[in-house]
């Protein structure tokens, strides 16, 4: 494979805990943190908000393609911005009343429209999937734009829409900066010796919490180079076997934030030995500077936008429908 050349880069989200963008600077240069830009996508002009500055860019493993920055958000801008932040609330709340109008089981959560006006992006909730083709006609006709995107989302998605504040205290990650889903398990949970108690376990959302994810490298790193619980070796002060045994100690648990092993003695007494005094050094984890992980098959991205800057001659293979079911299976 040949490798990737590497690219300066502004990295921006459209959304205030939207997936983070990488944009082509261009010409412009004179950016710092939480700044307004607008930029270039395949729908036109939106407005982005600077989170990552050029010289803080990644410069290899950037998603493409990029979108391309067009000018610093002047005054005028940010009094559109305002407006059409105005216009949100009241576009949700005739977008809702349309919806019972026609006595469609949905639930919207908000409303987004793109910064020149030409695009209304309406979120909701429902059980199940509709043809929701006559509602974007209605919304389309009430509102006079050209084009209204409906964007289904599910629990995680719904979420981070309305907001709130975790069992932690602080305001949800969805909701101010995390900006993909992971898929998460139940093993992370048994890896970081978690008391398995779902109501701890889950979030606001009544999914496992996102914040599984954050320390599972740090465990995963730590655990897998420490001795197991129930091994029997030689503690470092035992030289060349000189206790005359197997082993003069047996790992019984593992202390992960302490970097240390916790050992029953052969003499009946407990002690706890750190990594240093094994000999164990940790490599250093990587920080998650572009969210956590990847998203899940059942979290689809269903709230963003579509990736800016269409891929010239994109389309790759369709996939084949199968006809029939496998094997009769009523699934």
């Amino acid at each position: 494979m040949s490798a990737i050349s590497p690219r300066t880069v502004i990295g921006a989200r459209i959304q205030q805990a939207g997936r983070m963008y990488f944009f082509e600077p261009g010409d412009v240069r004179d950016v710092e943190l939480n700044d307004w830009v607008i930029v270039e996508t395949e729908l036109g002009l939106d407005a982005a908000r600077v989170h990552i500055l050029p010289t803080d860019s990644p410069l290899v493993q950037v998603d493409p393609p990029l979108g391309r920055v067009v000018r610093t958000a002047t005054t005028t801008d940010k009094f559109l911005l305002a407006r059409a932040e105005r216009m949100e609330d009241d576009a949700r709340r005739i977008a809702q009343e349309i919806a019972v109008e026609r006595a469609l089981p949905i639930r919207i959560l908000g409303c987004d429209w793109s910064f020149d006006g030409g695009v209304l992006t309406v979120f909701y909730s429902a059980g199940e999937r509709l043809d929701l083709a006559p509602y974007a006609n209605d919304l389309s006709a009430r509102f006079g734009t050209a084009r209204v995107d409906l964007r289904r989302m599910g629990a995680r998605e719904e979420t981070r829409v309305t907001g709130g504040v975790g069992t932690c205290g602080r305001e949800l990650c969805c909701a101010t900066w995390l900006d993909r889903f992971s898929n998460i398990s139940i093993r992370m949970a048994k890896e970081q010796d978690l008391p398995l108690n779902m109501a701890k376990l889950t979030g606001v959302c009544g999914r496992l919490k996102c914040c599984l994810i954050y320390e599972l490298e740090t465990y995963q790193e730590v655990k897998g180079k420490l001795p197991k619980v129930g091994e029997i070796f030689h503690i470092p002060s035992c030289i060349g076997g000189q206790c005359g045994t197997a082993g003069c100690a047996q790992v019984q648990g593992t202390a992960v934030t302490k970097e240390a092993i916790v050992v029953g003695l052969i003499d009946g007494g407990r002690t706890q030995i750190t990594a240093e005094e094994l000999g164990v050094e940790f490599a250093p984890v990587a920080a998650h500077t572009r969210g956590v992980g990847s998203y899940g098959a059942d979290e689809v991205p269903r709230q963003e936008r579509p990736t800016p800057v269409a891929v010239e001659g994109g389309g790759g293979r369709r996939r084949k429908r199968r006809r029939g079911r496998r094997g009769g299976s009523d699934r």
